[in-house]
């Protein structure tokens, strides 16, 4: 069963005479019926993603303009705040930025300005996400987007949080060491600083959501508990890769850092998972019967 089948089955769990069962429920969903659907979603995901974006480019940091001139029209918003949090917080002091291109401070301006307009939309996305994937889910089920919403938020800040304060740190560090080492000068380019920072915040905050969309997987029943318990070894080995891939902590320091915490999330989905197969197993054999 699942929102890219030409047609699915999903289940109406109903009262009758009192006693809980299950009826089946044809719901039959062609290709072009997914696809319109698919753009809908994805459509939406832009637009929030682009009016997200927008405002933190334009919105200031404060309200106090006194110090706004005609020699100075330029105030702080929050992308600018961002930027200078940013380098405060990650740069060290003996190291220096250059901006090697002309636009480089503007490609900066606008890719940290996306990602916050991504950090801000993850509500609608994982919304969205859910509401695609709403037909293939039992009946009894399709009223649980607040529930996948709010723990694909609460998981993806608590990654971002992880990335922020322990994993970007860790890894710019590392980077430092090994320029001593070499002993190269502690300049680097203006746009790869922010992308590498940029691109490192956002991974870990999407890798966490991985356990949700296990979880939503096996509701939908794209997927099944035996075959992510048969091939965990694939499983954490993709993760493991990914990891490896998205960081730039030429050490194994930080790969560890994020690879354990994701284990165990994965462990606990996996065990949620069965829990909602046992339960519908349950309920069909008493419909059996």
């Amino acid at each position: 069963m699942c929102g890219f089948c030409s047609s699915n089955f999903t289940y109406a769990l109903n009262n009758v005479d009192g006693n809980m069962s299950l009826e089946p429920e044809l719901v039959k969903i062609s290709f072009w019926d997914n696809t319109k659907e698919l753009l809908l979603r994805l459509r939406i995901i832009v637009y929030s993603i682009i009016i997200s974006t927008l405002v933190v480019m334009l919105v200031p940091i404060s309200l106090d303009f006194s110090n706004i001139s005609a020699a100075n029209p330029y105030y702080q918003t929050i992308t600018s705040f961002t930027i200078r949090n940013i380098q405060e917080r990650f740069l060290p002091a003996e190291a220096e930025l250059l901006p090697l291109t002309f636009l480089a401070p503007l490609e900066v301006f606008v890719f940290v300005a996306l990602i916050l307009g991504i950090i801000i939309s993850t509500p609608v996305i994982s919304y969205e996400i859910y509401k695609f994937l709403n037909p293939a889910l039992y009946k009894h089920e399709r009223n649980m987007a607040l529930q996948f919403v709010a723990s694909f938020v609460g998981l993806f800040a608590g990654g971002f949080i992880f990335g922020y304060f322990y994993v970007v740190p860790l890894s710019i560090r590392m980077i430092f060491i090994f320029s001593d080492i070499l002993n190269l000068p502690p300049t680097y380019a203006f746009s790869e600083f922010f992308s590498l920072v940029g691109f490192a915040l956002l991974t870990c905050g999407l890798l966490f959501t991985l356990p949700t969309f296990l979880v939503l997987f096996v509701k939908a029943g794209i997927l099944k508990t035996k075959s992510l318990t048969g091939n965990r070894k694939y499983l954490y080995g993709g993760l493991v890769i990914i990891i490896a891939l998205v960081d730039p902590d030429p050490g194994l320091v930080t790969e560890a850092l994020v690879f354990l915490p994701l284990v165990i999330l994965t462990e606990i989905s996996i065990l949620i998972a069965k829990r909602i197969e046992r339960t519908r197993k349950e309920s069909e054999d008493l419909t059996d019967a």
